[in-house]
This record gives structure tokens, sequence and C-alpha cells, in this order.
């Protein structure tokens, strides 16, 4: 703690709670109390905080450090400087002779690419990075928990192999144009549309993935990034085989000896993969109001995990954490109106859903490794943080929540305000609709000082969750929260 501002004592506010009475008790992780009841939500607006400190650091150097240069971003660019440093050095290796062996290490360079870009992405691989993540003790020092932490921006691999393997195509693209129109040894025509239409795609595929086209379209981006990668596969398979024929007429030995071979295979492989574990899940729908609606399944799932869910496999999947039953198997997921399938879902539930893949952990599940935490969240994000807050107490960390959100009764009911309370019988509950939106930065701060927290972690929507974060960040507190690509 000796690296932020300590609050002052007087300035200490007293623990907020319920207008009616909550009864005292020790949370019992699995069996929360029924007489847990809660009847109306904390006022806030009487209650005076701990003055934030100023941010540390010039502003410039703050974007820099926060924002410009955060994880995503550093992973990106090492993956991406790597690539470079690569093609430097077979450009300088080949010294102009640029022959069929130079133009197979271009394509064996892309095929790499897109494998790591894949496997980046698959559930199995991303649950290793947070188990070995999290499995960091809690005595370790504060510092190294925090970096481990930073796990969940692993998605800057992603971002900078995709981008690096349309470079290294676009290279490809470009020796092959110029030996075919210098009537080289690779004049080949079916060979030159293959390549065009690849090199096409995979610039489309790059270019709706940028945030700002993905967050406008959505749906655009996910069909693109779905249809346009197995359209891509399947080119480079055929573009594989065709650059081999147009050198050789023994294709079956040349093509084993090539590691995009083994490359394209692995990708391939893994495209598949989460598609052979699609099945129906059966659900409960429990309306909680107009906003809402609580979906309950009893397929057993493991805890701090995550589904993703649809009722159109080939087109849109939507992430939800699950909640635990907190007696027997299976869980839940809570849904608020966010968009034109979460209105739709609540207003139309259907019996099934399709789930795909292995349930997947998300950026929470690392509260594991502190030993108090202070989570933020606000409207539905309380579905995600349920998922993971009733059970880590059982673990070693104790939290404290804070929850702002419009009628938390009305909108989910009371045994979701119930289940907060259990983990958190002091739980900082804002209803926005009576008291306004809060400075939930000024809120964090102070209940970090107070409880001598070792981190705060954020989930609420990304423009809220950047500014609380970063407004975390700069006064030294540790602060996680998901990113646009985690």
């Amino acid at each position: 703690m000796s690296s932020i501002v300590q609050p002052e004592p007087t300035l200490v506010f007293p623990a907020l709670h319920d207008a009616s009475p909550v009864s005292q008790y020790s949370p019992t992780v699995g069996n929360p109390p029924p007489q847990a009841r809660i009847t109306s939500c904390s006022s806030f607006s009487d209650q005076k905080l701990t003055p934030l400190p100023p941010k540390t650091h010039p502003r410039l150097f703050r974007h820099a450090r926060y924002t410009f240069l955060n994880v995503y971003r550093r992973l990106f660019s090492i993956v991406f400087t790597l690539n470079v440093v690569g093609v430097g050095i077979l450009f300088w290796r080949y010294d102009g002779d640029y022959n069929s062996v130079f133009l197979g290490h271009l394509a064996t360079a892309a095929a790499a690419n897109i494998m790591v870009a894949l496997l980046a992405r698959q559930d199995y691989i991303v649950n290793a990075m947070f188990r070995i993540c999290w499995s960091v003790p809690l005595s370790a020092p504060l510092r190294l928990r925090r970096i481990l932490t930073k796990v969940y921006e692993y998605g800057g691999v992603h971002s900078g192999a995709a981008a690096s393997s349309v470079v290294w195509f676009a290279l490809f693209t470009g020796i092959l144009t110029k030996e075919f129109v210098n009537r080289g040894l690779l004049r080949s025509p079916a060979v030159m549309t293959t390549t065009y239409i690849l090199l096409v795609l995979l610039i489309c595929i790059v270019i709706t993935a940028y945030p700002r086209f993905r967050f406008s379209s959505h749906n655009t981006f996910e069909n693109f990034h779905r249809w346009g990668g197995w359209f891509a596969l399947a080119i480079f398979w055929a573009e594989l085989v065709l650059f081999i024929h147009a050198q050789t007429s023994h294709i079956g030995p040349a093509l084993v000896r090539q590691p995009a071979l083994y490359f394209l295979l692995i990708s391939s492989l893994h495209a598949i993969l989460p598609w052979l574990r699609l099945h129906k899940l059966h659900i409960t729908p429990e309306k909680l109001s107009n906003h809402a609606i609580r979906l309950h399944f009893s397929d057993p799932v493991p805890l701090f995990v995550g589904l993703r869910i649809s009722d159109a496999p080939l087109k849109e999947w939507h992430s939800f954490a699950c909640i635990p039953a907190r007696s027997g198997p299976g869980g839940s997921v809570l849904v608020s109106n966010a968009g034109d399938w979460t209105k739709k879902t609540i207003q139309n539930p259907k019996p099934y859903y399709w789930v795909k893949g292995v349930p997947v952990t998300g950026v929470l599940c690392m509260a594991r490794v502190f030993q108090k935490v202070i989570v933020v969240t606000t409207g539905s994000g309380i579905g995600p943080c349920l998922a993971v807050i009733q059970d880590i107490p059982s673990r070693g960390t104790s939290c404290r929540v804070v929850w702002s959100t419009p009628s938390p009764l009305q909108t989910y009911g009371d045994e979701i305000c119930d289940a907060v309370k259990a983990v958190d019988r002091e739980a900082i509950i804002i209803d926005t609709r009576k008291d306004g939106r809060p400075d939930l930065v000024a809120i964090a701060w102070d209940l970090y000082c107070r409880e001598e927290a070792e981190a705060v972690f954020v989930i609420s929507n990304p423009k809220l969750t950047r500014k609380v974060v970063y407004g975390l960040e700069t006064r030294g507190v540790p602060a996680f929260g998901p990113i646009w690509d985690s």
C-alpha cells in the first residue's frame, strides 16, 4: 500500500446497508441463509467519500502507459516485430534470389501465423493459460500477481499473428506476381487466381476485425470472420497443392516436405474442433423483468467459466458467464436487454440453445490470485460477477461488492440481490433510478483503501470499464477489467 496515497481517517464513510435490516451472519459458500432478504437498496447520496488523490505521472505518459501501450498492444507489437525481423532476415539471406524455395518460406510463415492466431483463440488453450496463471500462490509478490492477471489480454497475440500472416502473404503475392509477369518458373494462372482470392480474404478478415467496425457491425464481423476464415483455409489448401504442382509432378512427396502442410493441418483441425462439441443446452427460463431473464440449465459446468450460446449456430454467438447452482448440478446465465438478440431472448426464450466448444474462463477468475478484491459492476454485469465471487471465498479470497444499477430488485429479483448479499453482507448496491449515477472511481478508491484490498475488478460496459480502470491505475491501484477483445 506504500505506492498509493492513503485516505485521511476522518473522511472514511460508514459501511452502507439496506433500508431494511439484514441479519448479521457469516456468508457460507453454497448455502446463503434464507433470511438474507433485502427490500430496498442502499442510498448513496449522503455518504462522504474520500477525495481522490491526483493522478500520477504527466498526462502524456499516463496515456502512453495505460492506453496506447497497454498489455494487449504490447503483445501485438512483440508478435508483429518478431515477424518483421523474420522478414528482414529472410530477404537478407536470399539477397534478391527470389526462387521457389524463397516463395515456399513466405507461404510457410503465413501459414504459421494463421496457426498461431487460431490456437490463441482455442478454448482449451485459453483455459490452460488462465489455470497456469492462477496457480501462483497468494504469498507470491503482488507485482508478479498483477502481471499474471493481465493474461486476459492474450488477444494481442491473436491479432498480431493474424496481421503478420497478411504481411507474409502479401509479400508472397508480390514476388509471385513478379515471377508471373517476368515469365519466371511459376507461370500458373490457377496459382495466381487462388493467391489473389486468398489475399483479398485475409485483408477483409483483418479489416472487419478492426474495433470500430467490429462494434458498429458486429454481426457482419462475426459472419465474415467465420465464413471468410473457413473459406480462406480451404483456398490455402488449394493454393499449396497448386503451388507444388506448378513445380513438380510428384505432388505427394514434395507436399509432405512442406512445413506449411502441417501448419495448415493443425489450423484446420482446430477450426473444426469446437464444432465437434456442438450440442443443445435445454433451459428453463425465469423472466426477472422486461429488462432481464435468467436461463437455468441442468448440464454440469465447472466453476469460473462462461458459455457461448446461440439460437442459430451458423450466425451469431453470445458469451455469458455461468452462475453455478448453489445446490445440485447445472447453473444459469443472466441475460439483459443489450441489443436485438438479447431483447428477443427476453421476450420469447427458446426451450434450448446451442453450445459449442468447452466452457471458457474469463477476466474475473483471476481475482483468486489476490487475498482481498473490490468488485465493481453495473447492470447485468452482476451475472459474470456472481459466476465467480460466490466461490472464491472458499479459495482464500475475500471480496467487497459495488453494484450500480437501475431498480435492482424490480429488474433482477430477490434471488440475485440475495446472492450478492450472501457474498458481501455490506455490499454497496446503488439504485441509480433513485440516487443517480455515482462516481464509481471515487467509490472504488475509497473502498480499496478502507479495506486494504490488493486489486479492483470492474465489470461494466466497455466505456465505463475503461474509465474506471484508467482512473484507478493512474492512481497506483491494480485495476482490471475486460477489454474489447478479451
